[in-house]
C-alpha cells in the first residue's frame, strides 16, 4: 500500500484523527495540505514530521463553519497545487445538546461544518480530482447511524454526509472519482473526552470489544480507502469496535 507522490488534503488536521491520519500518510510517502480552525500549535508537529519524512507539507487555516470558507480553502490549496489526488472531509465537531436546546442558528452551523463544507469542497475540487482520477473520503460517524451522545444536529449532519457520499460516488465515478465514507465511534479522542465519565462508560459498554477506537485504526483504514481500494466507491466503512452492525 502505498501513497508515494500523492497529494492530499486533510481538512480537521489539528484533531485526534487529522493527526493520526497525517502521520499515516506521510508514512506511505503522500505530500500533504493540512486545512485547520484554530490550534496551529496541534499542526506544527506534522509540519516538521512531513519535513523530516522528505515530503511536502503546508498548512491553511479557514473557518469551514463560514459560508466563504471553503472558498477561502481550495483558493489556497489551488494557488500551491494544481490538481489534487486525495481529499479527505475530516473537519467536524458537536456540543452535546438536548433536543430542544438547539437553536436555529446552532443547527445551521453544525450542518455547514459536518455536511455543506465537505460538498463544497468536493465541489470546487473536483476539476483538480478529474485530472488525477483522484479519491474523495468523507468522515461521517457512527452517530449518523444510532444518533448519540452528540446530539441531532451532529448526527443530521453525519447522516447526510453518508447519502452525499454516496450520490458523488454515483455521478462521478465516470470522471474516474472514487467516493467514499468513513463512520468511526467511539474514538479515544478530545470529543469523546468531553461527555461526561457516566455517559462515555456506557457508550463504551454498548461496543462489542469494549473499548474506544484507536485514531491509529482510523487512520489505516482511511489510508486503505485512498491508496489501495480502487475497486471501492459509494461506501461507508463502519469502525466502531463493534457498537453497530450493518
Amino acid at each position: 500500500m502505498t501513497l508515494q507522490g500523492k497529494r492530499v488534503l486533510i481538512t480537521g488536521a489539528s484533531g485526534d484523527l487529522g493527526r493520526a491520519m497525517a502521520h499515516r500518510f506521510f508514512d506511505l510517502g503522500a505530500d500533504l495540505a493540512l486545512q485547520y480552525r484554530t490550534g496551529s500549535a496541534a499542526v506544527e508537529p506534522l509540519v516538521l514530521a512531513g519535513k523530516e519524512a522528505g515530503r511536502e507539507v503546508f498548512t491553511v487555516a479557514a473557518d469551514l463553519t463560514l459560508p466563504d470558507g471553503a472558498e477561502r480553502l481550495a483558493d489556497a490549496v489551488g494557488s500551491r497545487w494544481e490538481h489534487l489526488d486525495g481529499l479527505v472531509n475530516n473537519a467536524g465537531g458537536a456540543r452535546p445538546q438536548a433536543f430542544d436546546a438547539i437553536a436555529p442558528d446552532e443547527w445551521e452551523q453544525s450542518l455547514r461544518l459536518n455536511l455543506t463544507a465537505p460538498f463544497r469542497l468536493i465541489q470546487l475540487f473536483l476539476p483538480a480530482l478529474r485530472a488525477r482520477s483522484g479519491a474523495v473520503l468523507n468522515i461521517s460517524s457512527v452517530a449518523a447511524l444510532t444518533g448519540g451522545a452528540f446530539g441531532p444536529a451532529y448526527a443530521a449532519g453525519k447522516a447526510g454526509l453518508i447519502g452525499l457520499t454516496r450520490s458523488a460516488a454515483r455521478d462521478l465515478g465516470r470522471h474516474g472519482v472514487r467516493v467514499n465514507a468513513l463512520a468511526p465511534g467511539p474514538v479515544d479522542s478530545a470529543m469523546t473526552s468531553s461527555l461526561p465519565a457516566e455517559a462515555l462508560d456506557s457508550i463504551i459498554g454498548t461496543t462489542a470489544l469494549r473499548r474506544l477506537v484507536d485514531p491509529r485504526e482510523i487512520a489505516d483504514t482511511a489510508a486503505f480507502l485512498l491508496a489501495s481500494g480502487t475497486a471501492v466507491t459509494g461506501q461507508t466503512l463502519v469502525v466502531d469496535a463493534g457498537r453497530h452492525f450493518v
